[in-house]
């Protein structure tokens, strides 16, 4: 091709404006150049935001800094998660000067703009106070009931804070989200709205802790573990909240917030237990599940993974809700027959034979083959 004339920029003519710019429908151009701004302007929300109580202990033990280490050690100096995620550590003692961990560790990451502190100065719920065991339907210690009203008031500063979250993720300050935890995270939230684009939430890990949920149904939350704080520990309160268990117990007139929704338990535990002394008085000596272990320990029977519905799965249930078609129609599973290479035939040392998916056993056929099959 010739050269240009005038050289383009150093004292010559101006160089020749972008395609879309002389673009003779001008209303296409401008749409453009919007769709390309919006692309490339910060959003204004957080994907994940990481809840975490923080209460001072007797003992004096900092977990908090080790807990806040094994999440930024995810987030690297640019890595991408880092525009997707953020920590946000309440305080829920009286002044942050007598939690000692917190104040230690929030002077620490004074620079760290991916954690955030906050101190529960005025309760919402100051007028909750925790009732005599003995006088309640159950026994719920006082100190639990504190522990849940606790969390309501921490859920309220949450679903107030700004920039807004689209995601929340329950997370407890001595446990500790194992290797890649972040990745399997990402991975579970993808798989599950796959499955059920209007899920409540989604399980991995134990007690309040693993627990994601969307940050809309955070008034919901709030408002039940407030009503409920004296009848049961606080992850028995959440899982009635998201299964709908006691909307429908109770005969409640309306729906459950959790109508038409479902709930997701994760194959593999994302959290790691570092702390020994428990507000509900668990043994010390209690079995305490690995990274990336079976969830089925410490649960209710009703939110553990199931192993035998599930078995070639990483989210329990694996089957798809009853949607809309339009819904699931870019599913992640159905246009697809899965295919599972790891249960496939296999030699005399037990290895898979690699590059051989024509051994492999199909573990589910398409929905075409299974309407063909359906048909004969």
């Amino acid at each position: 091709l010739p050269p240009r004339s005038g050289g383009g920029g150093r004292g010559g003519s101006p160089p020749p404006p972008p395609l879309a710019l002389v673009d003779s429908n001008q209303a296409a151009v401008v749409a453009v150049q919007a769709a390309t701004a919006a692309a490339l302007t910060p959003r204004a929300t957080v994907w994940l935001r990481i809840v975490m109580p923080c209460h001072s202990r007797t003992t004096g033990v900092n977990y908090l800094r080790a807990t806040l280490a094994a999440i930024l050690l995810q987030l690297p100096p640019g890595d991408p998660l880092r525009a997707l995620v953020d920590v946000l550590v309440v305080n829920t003692d009286a002044h942050p000067a007598d939690n000692k961990a917190y104040a230690d560790v929030r002077a620490e990451l004074a620079g760290e703009p991916l954690v955030r502190f906050a101190q529960l100065d005025s309760r919402r719920y100051a007028s909750l106070k925790p009732r005599n065991a003995a006088t309640v339907m159950r026994r719920v210690k006082a100190s639990v009931q504190q522990q849940t009203i606790d969390l309501a008031e921490i859920f309220a500063v949450a679903d107030a804070a700004l920039p807004r979250a689209e995601l929340v993720m329950a997370a407890e300050d001595d446990w500790l989200l194992c290797p890649n935890g972040l990745l399997a995270i990402l991975h579970l939230v993808r798989t599950a709205s796959a499955l059920d684009p209007h899920w409540i939430a989604l399980r991995c890990s134990y007690g309040f802790n693993g627990i994601v949920l969307r940050a809309a149904d955070l008034p919901s939350l709030v408002e039940h573990l407030a009503a409920h704080f004296v009848r049961r520990p606080p992850d028995h309160l959440v899982f009635e909240w998201f299964s709908g268990e006691w909307h429908a117990k109770q005969k409640l007139p309306g729906s459950a917030n959790a109508a038409g929704r479902s709930y997701r338990t994760y194959r593999h535990n994302l959290f790691y237990h570092i702390g020994h002394i428990s507000t509900l008085s668990q043994p010390s000596n209690r079995f305490t599940p690995r990274c990336y272990e079976l969830l089925y320990d410490w649960l209710l029977p009703a939110e553990t993974f199931k192993r035998d519905e599930c078995p070639a799965s990483d989210v329990w249930p694996c089957t798809p809700a009853p949607a809309a078609p339009s819904e699931l129609a870019v599913g992640l599973f159905e246009p697809f027959s899965r295919v599972d290479f790891a249960m496939g035939l296999r030699d005399r040392e037990g290895h898979v034979p690699a590059g051989a998916p024509d051994k492999a056993r199909v573990l589910e056929l398409t929905s075409r083959e299974r309407r063909a099959g359906s048909a004969r």
